[in-house]
């Protein structure tokens, strides 16, 4: 590897750091963010709700922009972007600009990973990919814990001052990669899918239904638990520990492929699936020796359960769709996210029990639906229809 591919990867995963921590940057604010602009806590959750759905809707927009405009193009346009929209949250002078200014972010932001991760499937030697690919998902899934972390750390600075750091950050990041970045290529020509090529029979459609929706249970439960813990009032030390207990067992996303060689993608997200929920009601009696396991089982399980997902839709998807399921994917596991800030709110005030019980139920499903659930309620449907007609 030459310089420039050393540089790469570590801005890369720099990049994004920045841009999925954006998702979780208001959740150890939401206090602050109520005191502010005088409005409920489960109104102030809504400032990374906001972000969360117009950066998962970006996915289904902007998702295959870099295919048609280049990976270098997308990359450097998406972090400006992002530094200016940056600039408008920390200028809001109203909630309602709070949210609008979040959204803006959370859209332009989506146009990043995808480059990303098509960048570094392209760039590397390919004995460097499936290790580049893992570092840049280990990155993806760390932003969560390091970047509420990082917005504890500076909470007495308030929104505004974090939001001109990441507009900086994102400005700098920008240099960096337009120094390493390798000349953009020519822009391909759009190719129409052909139609056979596009459309899955109804057994492949059910099965990928099965992985969206396991998939909006993912980043849900993990940001439920988070944001749970916040709403619960434990000790800023307290939290602080359980975000950095979560944080170790992310590496085993970069390991997830020896598992997913042993007993396939399906048994993997399963797997995943029963331990994030075994840490959940770990924790559900409320002791915080329990709850530091659940930080830490509840990130070994969605280490393993991305990868599983990931690798399942691959092998149910032909070539043509994929980008397309892939965009879904992603599509689902960020309304999952952004579903749980404000999720946590109201099930707070019930007690621990209700909070982990509540998401180790949807796990529960998840591992039921993600093998084909789908598929024996779309043939039942199926022959019911058949059955009725004259």
């Amino acid at each position: 590897m030459n310089a420039r591919q050393l540089l790469l990867l570590p801005l890369l995963m720099t990049g994004a750091l920045l841009v999925v921590g954006q998702l979780y940057v208001t959740l150890p604010l939401v206090t602050d963010l109520a005191r502010r602009w005088q409005v409920t806590a489960g109104q102030a959750s809504w400032a990374g709700s906001a972000f969360g759905f117009a950066y998962a809707a970006g996915f289904l927009l902007l998702g295959r922009l870099s295919d048609r405009y280049g990976r270098r193009r997308v990359l450097l346009s998406s972090l400006a972007a992002m530094a200016l929209t940056s600039v408008a949250v920390a200028g809001s002078v109203s909630f309602t600009m709070l949210l609008g200014a979040r959204a803006l972010q959370g859209l332009v932001a989506a146009a990043f990973p995808p480059a990303a991760l098509a960048l570094v499937a392209e760039a590397l030697p390919p004995a460097r990919r499936a290790l580049g690919i893992s570092l840049l998902s280990f990155a993806f899934l760390a932003a969560a814990p390091l970047a509420q972390f990082l917005a504890a750390q500076s909470a007495g600075w308030g929104l505004p001052v974090i939001m001109a750091a990441v507009a900086a950050t994102g400005v700098l990041l920008s240099a960096g990669l337009a120094i390493v970045l390798p000349p953009a290529a020519p822009t391909s020509v759009h190719t129409a899918v052909p139609p056979q090529a596009a459309t899955a029979g109804p057994e492949r459609q059910s099965g990928l239904v099965g992985v969206w929706l396991a998939a909006l249970t993912v980043l849900f439960v993990f940001v439920t638990f988070h944001a749970g813990a916040q709403a619960m009032k434990l000790a800023a030390t307290d939290l602080q520990i359980l975000r950095l207990a979560g944080l170790p067992p992310l590496l085993l996303s970069i390991a997830a492929a020896r598992l997913v060689r042993h007993i396939g993608t399906v048994a993997t997200a399963r797997t995943g699936f029963v331990i994030a929920a075994a840490g959940l009601l770990t924790g559900a009696p409320g002791h915080f020796g329990g709850l530091v396991a659940a930080s830490v089982l509840l990130s070994a399980g969605v280490a393993l359960a991305v990868p599983g997902l990931i690798g399942t839709l691959a092998l149910r998807t032909a070539p043509a769709g994929r980008a397309r399921a892939m965009s879904i994917y992603t599509f689902a596991l960020f309304v999952g996210a952004s579903l749980a800030p404000p999720t946590a709110q109201v099930l707070a005030p019930l007690g621990w029990l209700a909070l982990m019980l509540t998401p180790a139920v949807a796990l529960s499903c998840a591992v039921a639906i993600v093998g084909g659930l789908p598929m024996l309620l779309l043939h039942r449907s199926s022959s019911a229809s058949e059955a009725s007609s004259p």
